[in-house]
């Protein structure tokens, strides 16, 4: 398209250079009729007028018509020539369409190119992800295949458990009847047992105290009679023979070798007699002294009454003159107010946390106040936990003043009064004045802060 229209720009430019070539012939022709008519005039002498003229009007006429001629030829070149220039601008116009055509379709190729491309790259992933769901199924198909095995396999065993289960199931049948033919002669070898062990007690029974030794050696009259070595005397409480040097290692034997019941009220249970000895230490049913002061009260009473005494009827118990003081649990650290006189010991405390229970003493050892806190269970308990004192002003509740403080363990409910006086935290009168305020009673009025860990 771009080779046509190159050519008929050529064809225009030659019709171009025709037209200005008719155009100097023309020029060319109207000197040379100048130059007849000067040579004419010149040749006017040698001729007759009328003749000249004729000639000279003839030729003019013949001058004329050539002129004409090459007039029209030149006005038909001029107009083929502006249909030339037409022609051209048309060709020109279409040579750029076809040029924006040609354009248009190189960007249309480029984009196919590229759509091309993206498809290509396209058929290659498809072709990938049609060879993983290839390998996947064939992964699938594989794992469906040990699957079906493994199924088979667990048929199998669990066929095997069936009949395993059946024989067990007539094993059981047969254990249990064996195991309620050993609970029978277990009853009957426990009943025989504690009738033995029942009937040694009593044998062996101090007939004064009522109890049975715990350790040798175990005195035996000539008779047989047995007493222990705390209520021996000169004579045989059973029988009144004369007691000599006798010894029973049979006694002995049997004190050893059978099982020891609690002498606390309300246990009732019974124990090796290493464990007895074990157990008289730790018993919640042991005989204990109330923890507070004994100038409010002395009872003895088991520990496992203890608490129920002292929200109830202990006279030197503020819980019982206070019952908001019977909190359910205590949070620690915990400020208490306190008033107290100046030269007595004051009622104590008892707090519960943790599923233990605590009693804070107040009490007077000459001239220091002796503040203490008992735990209700043995020494060893004791060392699991951590507990701090701190008395001061009620008015220093963030104690940044002047206050005395005790770290160290709490005291067993076991521990004596005096014993309580010794441990805890001892404030001399003097410091005990400057962390009180006293009333015209004598009464002093203080704060103490308690904090319990365990650790």
């Amino acid at each position: 398209m771009e080779d046509n229209s190159d050519r008929n720009q050529g064809e225009g430019e030659t019709e171009n250079n025709n037209y200005n070539e008719l155009n100097s012939k023309n020029k060319e022709i109207l000197k040379r009729s100048e130059e007849m008519l000067t040579s004419t005039v010149l040749e006017k002498e040698g001729k007759n007028w009328d003749e000249k003229q004729n000639d000279k009007q003839t030729m003019i006429d013949e001058l004329l018509s050539k002129v004409n001629v090459l007039e029209k030829e030149r006005n038909d070149m001029k107009t083929d020539g502006d249909k030339a220039e037409e022609e051209r601008k048309a060709i020109k116009k279409e040579r750029d369409a076809v040029r924006e055509e040609r354009d248009a379709m190189k960007e249309e190729i480029k984009l196919i190119i590229k759509e091309n491309e993206v498809t290509s790259e396209e058929n290659d992933a498809l072709k990938e992800e049609r060879d993983v769901i290839t390998k996947e199924r064939d992964a699938i198909k594989e794992e469906k295949d040990l699957i079906t095995k493994e199924k088979d396999v667990a048929i199998e065993e669990n066929d095997a458990l069936k009949e395993e289960r059946k024989v067990i199931s007539k094993e059981r049948d047969v254990l249990k009847l064996d195991n309620e033919t050993f609970k029978s002669e277990n009853t009957a070898l426990d009943t025989k047992y504690t009738a033995l062990t029942s009937t040694l007690r009593d044998e062996i029974d101090c007939p004064v105290c009522l109890e049975v030794p715990t350790c040798g050696p175990v005195p035996v009259c000539p008779n047989g009679h047995f007493v222990c070595s705390k209520c021996k005397d000169s004579h045989c409480p059973t029988c009144r023979v004369r007691l000599f040097s006798g010894k029973s290692l049979l006694a002995v034997k049997v004190i050893e070798n059978i099982e020891h019941a609690c002498r606390n009220e309300d246990c009732g249970k019974f124990f090796p007699l290493e464990e007895y000895k074990l157990h008289l230490t730790s018993c919640l049913h042991r005989t204990v002294n109330c923890p507070s002061p004994n100038e409010f009260c002395s009872r003895k009473m088991s520990l496992s009454k203890v608490y129920d005494h002292i929200l109830e009827d202990c006279q030197g118990s503020l819980n019982v003159l206070f019952t908001e003081y019977n909190f359910p649990e205590y949070n620690f650290p915990q400020y208490l107010g306190f008033t107290s006189i100046l030269k007595h010991s004051s009622e104590g405390l008892a707090l519960k946390w943790n599923d233990q229970i605590f009693y804070l003493n107040l009490e007077k050892a000459l001239e220091c106040s002796v503040f203490s806190l008992v735990l209700f269970g043995t020494d060893l308990e004791c060392k699991d936990y951590e507990v701090s004192i701190t008395v001061h002003r009620t008015d220093d509740k963030d104690m940044k003043g002047n206050v005395q403080r005790f770290t160290g363990k709490p005291l067993p409910i076991d521990t004596e009064q005096e014993r309580r006086k010794k441990n805890g935290l001892l404030v001399g009168p003097d410091q005990m004045e400057s962390l009180s305020v006293i009333d015209e009673k004598l009464k002093i009025n203080f704060g103490i802060t308690l904090d319990i860990k365990k650790q």
